[in-house]
């Protein structure tokens, strides 16, 4: 099948993709829902019957999730009531931010529950699903995430 873009120029878009997310990427840490880990139980009392028997905090161990990525940072500092297309929702009256991230990141940060993102001293929650970005044969997925104040 015929193509409007030769081989080389499609190369040439790929690869500039590339060097665009090289460029502006900035370190990011997502951070999932700890894991809970219940201690060994050492009371003799069946659970219910009597003070021995009942959990306390210090049986519970929380352990804290989270790993590191590189991503395209958009400060969007319109403060009207916008619809965003790629979750068909308006935001009103907030400033959100956009995020391109690649499939390792995107998997990580769809995964299981995603308490926070953090860069530049802020924290953000994910407001939408990953979107899929096309840029010729690279893939990058963008989030529309929003300040924790």
């Amino acid at each position: 099948m015929a193509s409007f873009i030769s081989a080389n120029d499609e190369a040439w878009f790929s690869e500039s993709a590339t060097q665009w997310f090289d460029t502006f990427k900035r370190l990011i840490t997502v951070h999932k829902e700890p894991i809970k880990k219940i201690k060994n139980n050492t009371n003799t009392q069946l659970f219910g019957y009597g003070q021995n028997g009942q959990a306390t905090s210090q049986q519970v161990e929380y352990i804290p999730r989270s790993q590191d990525f590189y991503a395209v940072v958009k400060y969007n500092n319109n403060q009207d009531l916008n619809l965003i297309a790629d979750i068909n929702a308006y935001v009103a009256s907030q400033n959100y931010v956009t995020m391109i991230v690649d499939s390792t990141a995107k998997d990580y940060i769809s995964k299981e529950k995603t308490e926070k993102i953090v860069f530049d001293g802020k924290s953000f929650n994910v407001i939408s699903s990953g979107t899929v970005k096309y840029y010729f044969t690279k893939q990058y997925y963008e989030f529309i995430i929003k300040e924790i104040t």
